[in-house]
């Protein structure tokens, strides 16, 4: 079934494109009633397999999906989506009755981007479907790599207050780091971008997720995870910042293999991505985050040193980094 409204709104010469699963039908009929108020172009499904099947063949702005349905459930389907389908941009959010907290971590472990629970305020739908869209169509349009360098970038920035200007700096470290490693041009050029959108994944990282104070859960975890794979696979598409690809995806690698997504080890892991993760790590400590306070010069230089001695980082540029903090340490504060 396909229903369309659509009225100008400035933003875009197309209604969004919206597919929402749901058996139940009173709530079905609510739901289109309220996305058509976008205006959207809606179109509905009331199995998960249904649901599959539209997504792989159709190219939508958003899902807005029920966590029950009939065949296989809302969980499922989304799952599907992002390792069958392998889309891991189209926003998914999902219907449900249950206040579980364990049950919606689950959700968010395997692919939405965010959940509203019935009985729900029609313009609380209204305003998640319209951000989740509006973020999509942005993302979308970006077809330059000036465009990609600063929009993205600014979007992942203005979502935590406590990052400030992390990308900025991050860039002047790596230009340090970088020149004193006597890096290729292409290389520095790398670290140049991968500066910048090292974190666009986090595009597809809920808030409560991203932004929580305490220590995430085993769930949570996972979530914040992917957002390495999903900025990689982003990049990948656009020629002009795929050479920013291997930091998007190996900043969290570990030398010794037990990092992610991909557990490379040793130089099997990207040297621009080695060389990005020190600068990486001093950024983080250095400053205030939402779960931590920003470190002395002294008390990095100790955790560098546990972590080259955990076997977690490259050894030969740890010295080369430590070196310039303890010559210098103010050149990477510089702004």
């Amino acid at each position: 079934m396909d229903r369309s409204g659509f009225s100008s709104t400035g933003r875009s010469d197309r209604p969004y494109r919206v597919l929402v699963v749901e058996d139940d039908g009173p709530h079905l009929s609510l739901q289109v009633d309220i996305l058509q108020t976008l205006p959207s172009q809606v179109t509905t499904a009331d199995s998960g397999l249904k649901a599959l099947g539209l997504v792989k063949n159709g190219n939508f702005d958003l899902v807005l999906l029920n966590k029950r349905l009939p065949d296989i459930d809302g969980d499922e389907v989304c799952y599907r989506i992002r390792q069958e389908l392998n889309n891991q941009l189209l926003p998914v959010i999902m219907v449900t009755g249950s206040g579980s907290s364990q049950s919606l971590h689950h959700s968010l472990s395997i692919g939405a981007n965010d959940f509203i629970k019935k009985p729900y305020d029609p313009l609380e739908l209204k305003s998640r479907a319209r951000a989740a869209i509006e973020m999509k169509h942005l993302m979308d349009q970006l077809d330059d790599a000036a465009s990609v360098l600063f929009t993205l970038a600014k979007m992942v920035e203005a979502r935590d207050p406590t990052t400030g200007e992390h990308c900025n700096r991050l860039v002047n470290t790596c230009r340090i780091l970088g020149e004193t490693l006597n890096l290729s041009a292409s290389d520095q050029e790398a670290l140049r971008k991968g500066a910048i959108l090292h974190d666009i994944g986090k595009i597809g990282v809920p808030d409560t997720v991203l932004l929580k104070p305490g220590e995430l859960t085993s769930d949570e975890w996972q979530v914040m995870q992917r957002h390495a794979a999903i900025g990689a696979d982003l990049c990948q598409q656009l020629n002009s910042v795929r050479d920013a690809v291997p930091i998007i995806r190996h900043h969290h690698e570990r030398w010794d293999g037990s990092g992610y997504p991909d557990g490379l080890s040793g130089e099997g892991i990207p040297l621009v991505a080695r060389v990005f993760q020190y600068a990486d790590i001093y950024d983080a400590l250095r400053h205030d985050r939402v779960y931590s306070k920003a470190q002395p010069v002294d008390k990095i230089l100790e955790v560098l040193k546990l972590e080259i001695e955990n076997g977690w980082r490259d050894p030969e540029i740890g010295r080369v980094f430590i070196d310039i903090l303890l010559q210098d340490s103010s050149r990477f504060d510089d702004r």
